[in-house]
């Protein structure tokens, strides 16, 4: 007992017989348990002062405390009993989201301005020609894409826990869809170049036809469709809710008695591997697919969708941040602050480099080129961008026309001619033939007959000179007649 601390607490069972009652009168009877041991009185005492101080008795058979009151302790309360453990959550940096949101926020402002540059010039024949319905989409997405990692970065420290499932089904939709529309509008683009533009040489015929917009606003709309059925089922069948993930206990250095249970939020469900398993595998497959049209179509050349290479660029940079960050946000998931700067950077850079690849050219043409004014006034005298652009394809055709019809005139006025050399040669070789089977002795009665020729017959000179007609024969003098004629008549 001499080597017990100030306020030491201990307890000794009293005997309830005269020997050993230590102060208690003789009552009752002697009682056992079940295992053969004594039930009595325990008494309680305290050192203080360097002796133990009777401070309550315990009566186990009635579960009754007798408590004098005469405890002291160092300190203000008793010590504990047992190691007291605190819940504590770990929270998202204030500082990281702070930062993450503001890079965001600026995103979100610089696609609406994409958005209203392309509505404002969609009546621009460039603007037409690179399809601005499915630009429109993809700004639209990355908005939406952007606007997804507010809800990210929410937590406990900023919601209180019934809001938890709500916040997790606001981030999964807003993700999907801004994915689905930044990327499947690009998609769609480069998938019908490289349907229409990629042919064999034997089906160049197909290869001509128009492209209708109706076919790349289905291809849109059965890709979004199957975005939204496939969110929609699983937040019907297994929805997201708030899920503590604990960690390790920690000790404070401060105090010894207590232990810290780091605890860490996540938005989950029952069968979460499944899902992303679904949608990983499906998205995967369609940034492969992109990749590939990508690379097939980079040396294709079109007006019919003239910003074919840049969405070919953007699915790259998009493709490659979204394959490198899907499996190390698996890794870091118990990383609150790494996750989500992860997760946010792989959002922001990929919106911002499509709307930059994407739209900056567009402006920076049209600014410094003045096109935009150009088809303002031509649209302002047109009455609108459809007749405007009508007009300048019947203009086109026009000239096309003309220089057929050009081209033509040239061909049968060559082939007049062919045919009238042709007829002469066979005239010529006719008479030369016919010359050279009369007898020599009527040769000469030959040429004193009437024909045209007979009289242009001079025995000094070459046969070919006798054989013009009596029209040139006056312009030809005595040594006219050379080679060149030779070759002309016998060509």
């Amino acid at each position: 007992m001499s080597e017990a601390v100030e306020g030491h607490v201990t307890t000794e069972i009293v005997m309830l017989n005269p020997e050993n009652t230590r102060g208690i009168s003789n009552l009752g009877h002697v009682v056992f348990d079940a295992t053969g041991s004594r039930m009595a009185w325990t008494m309680i005492e305290q050192l203080q002062g360097g002796k133990y101080t009777t401070i309550g008795y315990y009566d186990i058979t009635k579960d009754n405390l007798s408590w004098y009151n005469n405890d002291k302790w160092i300190g203000t309360f008793p010590p504990a009993d047992h190691t007291k453990v605190i819940p504590a959550f770990r929270h998202l940096s204030q500082k990281l989201f702070v930062s993450m949101s503001i890079l965001a926020g600026m995103g979100i402002l610089m696609g609406i301005v994409c958005l209203t540059f392309n509505i404002y010039n969609s009546h621009v024949r460039y603007i037409q020609n690179s399809q601005p319905y499915l630009n429109n989409m993809t700004a639209l997405g990355c908005i939406l894409a952007l606007a997804a990692v507010f809800p990210m970065g929410l937590d406990g420290y900023h919601i209180k826990t019934w809001h938890f499932p709500f916040i997790c089904q606001i981030r999964l939709w807003l993700l999907g869809l801004g994915f689905g529309l930044a990327y499947g509008s690009m998609f769609t683009k480069i998938w019908w170049v490289h349907t229409l533009f990629t042919k064999k040489e034997e089906k160049k015929e197909k290869r001509k036809q128009h492209l209708e917009p109706w076919k790349l606003y289905a291809t849109v709309s059965v890709l979004m469709a199957i975005d939204v059925l496939s969110l929609a089922i699983w937040q019907i069948v297994d929805p997201l809710h708030r899920t503590v993930e604990e960690f390790t206990k920690e000790a404070p250095k401060e105090d010894k008695d207590v232990l810290i249970l780091p605890q860490l939020e996540h938005c989950s469900s029952k069968k979460m591997s499944t899902w992303l398993g679904i949608i990983y595998g499906y998205k995967g497959l369609l940034l492969l697919l992109g990749i590939f049209l990508a690379y097939e179509t980079k040396s294709v050349s079109t007006e019919k969708i003239n910003d074919h290479r840049a969405v070919g660029m953007a699915i790259y940079n998009v493709a490659v941040l979204c394959l490198i960050t899907a499996p190390v946000t698996m890794i870091l998931s118990s990383q609150q602050d790494a996750l989500f700067t992860f997760s946010a950077l792989a959002i922001i850079f990929s919106a911002y480099i499509t709307l930059v690849v994407l739209f900056l050219p567009k402006m920076r043409r049209l600014i410094t080129r003045g096109e935009w004014q150009a088809e303002h006034q031509d649209t302002m005298k047109t009455g609108s961008s459809i007749n405007n652009n009508e007009e300048e394809k019947s203009r086109l055709l026009e000239k096309e026309n003309r220089e057929l019809e050009k081209i033509i005139a040239e061909k049968e006025e060559r082939i007049t001619e062919l045919r009238r050399n042709l007829f002469e040669r066979k005239q010529l070789r006719s008479r030369r033939h016919s010359s050279t089977n009369t007898p020599k002795e009527g040769f000469d009665n030959h040429f004193n007959s009437s024909s045209p020729i007979s009289s242009l017959y001079q025995p000094g000179l070459p046969l070919v000179k006798c054989l013009v007609s009596s029209d040139q024969s006056d312009k030809l003098g005595p040594n006219s007649c050379d080679g060149s004629r030779v070759h002309l008549l016998y060509k």
